[in-house]
């Protein structure tokens, strides 16, 4: 997906506006705002420093709390009998001059002027989700948009707490290591100098292994710069590589296959694209639709891959689950259920199961790894102390030998 800086002119009474939006192509989107109603003037990518910090200084600065507290707002207004536009006042007067209210000011004065709701979110999707938008559009279809909002938040309700607990589990780890990296160069490039500084006033010939730490030990020391130099560009480089589309590409499809962590994350993108799908056929949309929207939610280029050539086979006329077991991307298990849901008439009950059957699977799978990488940690950390002292003492014990 790329961000795209675009020059309309809108539906209603053909004011200039300047936006920023999410699309595969600039073609698509330019044939996207053209039925939404909108004169296209110019479509650019949105390359650039600056262009990117526009782009992202919203999104940095609405919170998914506040946008979860705004939908709890909006339901219970709806549902005691105000208007669209009238609950959105009620909402933006007690609210503080913030982000989330400059946006929601603008889709109201869009609402007021006869747009429709979705379609007045549509332009911050990038913002929010497609999912939201896409929602709001099946409550707009069924005439309860309450209830489809509801189904929403409980939905971002159990994303968050999924995320949550993976950020609990890595914190921990995270910490450990970077302590233990910076307590092995503390004694490389303070401790082991002075220590080893008494055997070179003494004359004394160091064993190989003694010798390798200290010339280690004061390569760091005296080009730590250099080094420092090489860290930094080498994580740029990384950085910049996953960014780009290929690089991106693969790196997701590296997410799915490395040891350990590869199948913890194939099980959360399961329970993630299971929850969203049953969310969005839960509102009324058809499959296909709720598959591309589905797929979009996974922030996965190698699965968005696989799902473009599953929707692909199933507007050919293939089967649901049949398709997906082509593809590979969920496990068996879940493709078996889907499978069952489909041709039972209960395939969004299935979904729920099945997202609730791996989100499980991924907290024991998760304290499992957790208890895992401390101990093995310490073992590491371990390993390289015990070589840094006994290489360190090494001269001591071999001139008591010699002394003996």
């Amino acid at each position: 997906m790329t961000k795209f800086k675009c020059k309309l002119a809108s539906p209603r009474g053909g004011q200039m506006i300047e936006q920023f939006h999410v699309a595969d192509s600039g073609k698509d989107l330019q044939r996207q705002l053209e039925r939404e109603g909108y004169f296209v003037f110019d479509i650019k990518k949105a390359d650039g420093f600056l262009a990117f910090f526009k782009s992202h200084q919203i999104v940095n600065r609405i919170k998914a709390k506040e946008f979860l507290a705004f939908n709890h707002q909006f339901v219970v207004l709806i549902k005691a009998g105000l208007p669209i536009v009238s609950a959105l006042d009620a909402i933006i007067e007690n609210e503080d001059e913030r982000a989330l209210n400059t946006i929601l000011k603008k889709i109201r004065d869009q609402v007021a002027n006869g747009v429709a709701l979705s379609k007045a979110f549509t332009p911050y999707a990038h913002l929010f989700s497609y999912l939201y938008v896409a929602t709001l559009e099946a409550g707009e279809k069924s005439g309860d948009i309450p209830s489809v909002i509801s189904r929403y938040i409980r939905y971002s309700q159990k994303m968050a707490a999924i995320k949550q607990k993976i950020i609990s589990a890595s914190v921990y780890p995270s910490i450990l290591t970077v302590v233990s990296v910076f307590t092995v160069l503390f004694l490389l490039i303070y401790v082991v100098p002075a220590f080893t500084q008494t055997y070179f006033e003494a004359g004394t010939r160091l064993p190989l292994l003694t010798q390798t730490l200290v010339d280690f030990s004061n390569y760091i020391k005296a080009d730590y710069l250099y080094f420092a130099v090489f860290v930094i560009a080498a994580i740029s480089g990384l950085i910049c590589f996953s960014q780009s589309a290929q690089g991106k590409k693969k790196t997701d499809q590296w997410k799915t296959i490395v040891p350990f962590v590869g199948p913890i994350y194939r099980y959360y993108a399961t329970s993630k694209f299971t929850r969203t799908l049953a969310t969005v056929l839960g509102g009324g949309t058809p499959l296909v639709e709720a598959l591309k929207i589905s797929a979009g939610a996974l922030d996965n280029q190698y699965f968005q891959l696989l799902l473009k050539k599953v929707i692909s086979r199933i507007e050919e006329g293939a089967g649901f689950a049949e398709s997906l077991k082509k593809m590979n991307i969920f496990p068996q298990l879940a493709v078996k259920m889907i499978d069952a849901g489909e041709k039972g008439g209960a395939l969004e009950q299935v979904l729920i199961d099945i997202a609730d059957f791996y989100e499980n699977d991924v907290d024991s799978k998760l304290e499992m790894l957790t208890s895992a990488i401390e101990p093995a940690l310490m073992v590491i950390m371990g390993l390289i102390i015990g070589f840094i002292v006994l290489a360190m003492y090494l001269p001591i014990f071999q001139l008591a030998g010699t002394v003996s």
